[in-house]
């Protein structure tokens, strides 16, 4: 019931199974994206019950019944990744963690704010230099009025991207209706496979080509047959595209595992 109240609160009530099914996977990815961000900047043990389920089910799982990893997984994996930014909305600050990766001297944050069609609203910089073992704030957002707006945070050193990392964010406290207005976004793909040993490997480039946003797009991996391959591993998944950005991803799976069948990519949006 919780879960469901907290879904309402966000999108409203959903249509039908299908969109229930969406949006659930965007409150899995921000809750324990949230759970993991808050834990690592205080160096805190944080352990999950039911990481896996025994049952189908929708939610409170990183990886379902049938072993694929869901929104939670996705987000989860963002938040621990060893040299991060985040953003505190308590503090309403940006911070960067660094978890294990030596110390930097020549980072770089970038903070924009963005608005529902996609466009800037305003960036901030800042240079820093960060220690091993250490989180840092080295910027406090002045956020907009907007019902409903992005943030998005850049972590770089000398051109290399260590961290990307996108939030909704809303005037009223979890209010994200207006997001159910916007129209479709198109997004194209470009898909090239290859067998690498015992496995099958895939990079995916996706352009979002329309002048809207592409909120939490979901690559899924299917046969020709029209069923899933699974197990999967995705490079990442359960992301945003802001018009005419472009992101390429990795995928693989054990040729055992693939059916015989030849593979292709299904692109889905919120």
């Amino acid at each position: 019931k919780s879960f469901i109240a907290t879904m309402e609160r966000h999108f409203g009530k959903p249509a039908n199974a299908r969109q229930f099914a969406d949006w659930a996977q965007w409150i899995n990815y921000d809750g324990y994206r949230a759970m993991y961000e808050g834990s690592q900047q205080q160096r805190m043990g944080l352990l999950i019950w039911m990481s896996h389920s025994c049952w189908p089910s929708m939610v409170w799982q990183t990886y379902d019944y049938y072993l694929e990893p869901t929104g939670a997984y996705f987000g989860l994996k963002k938040a621990c990744e060893p040299l991060h930014v985040q953003y505190n909305p308590v503090k309403k600050a940006v911070e960067v963690v660094n978890l294990g990766t030596g110390r930097h001297d020549a980072l770089t944050v970038t903070a924009q704010t963005i608005n529902l069609q996609g466009r800037v609203i305003r960036e901030w910089k800042a240079s820093l230099s960060i220690d091993d073992d250490q989180t840092l704030s080295p910027l406090t957002l002045e956020l907009p009025q907007d019902e409903v707006y992005f943030i998005r945070l850049k972590l770089e050193e000398q051109g290399k991207l260590w961290s990307e990392n996108t939030y909704v964010q809303s005037r009223e406290t979890d209010n994200w209706k207006a997001l159910t207005s916007l129209p479709k976004a198109t997004v194209t793909q470009q898909v090239a496979f290859k067998v690498v040993g015992e496995e099958r490997q895939g990079t995916v480039t996706l352009r979002n080509t329309s002048d809207t946003p592409a909120l939490m797009l979901r690559l899924n991996l299917k046969g020709t047959d029209g069923e899933q391959i699974l197990p999967v591993l995705w490079s990442d998944n359960y992301f945003h595209l802001m018009p005419g950005e472009i992101k390429t991803v990795t995928v693989s799976y054990l040729l055992e595992d693939g059916r015989g069948v030849e593979p292709k990519v299904e692109v889905t949006t919120m």
